[in-house]
């Protein structure tokens, strides 16, 4: 729940606001319901927490990891 404080802030600040479906339907381009790090790289709000909102490190942001 901080997690997603913290990125709607961001989002906030950044002039984009997402909720979490809009958010994987505008950034997951190629349909694998994951952003990878180069998907999100096209909104700078979550690029610079994407390592943080990882916690499995793998490489990609799923809704699940979106929500914590």
């Amino acid at each position: 729940m901080k997690t997603l404080i913290v990125i709607t802030g961001l989002f906030l600040a950044s002039g984009t606001v997402y909720a979490q479906e809009d958010l994987m339907d505008a950034l997951d381009t190629d349909n694998d319901d994951r952003i990878s790090l180069e998907e999100a790289s096209s909104d700078a709000a979550l690029s610079s927490v994407f390592a943080e909102l990882d916690i499995n490190k793998d490489g990609y942001l799923t809704a699940s990891e979106l929500e914590n």
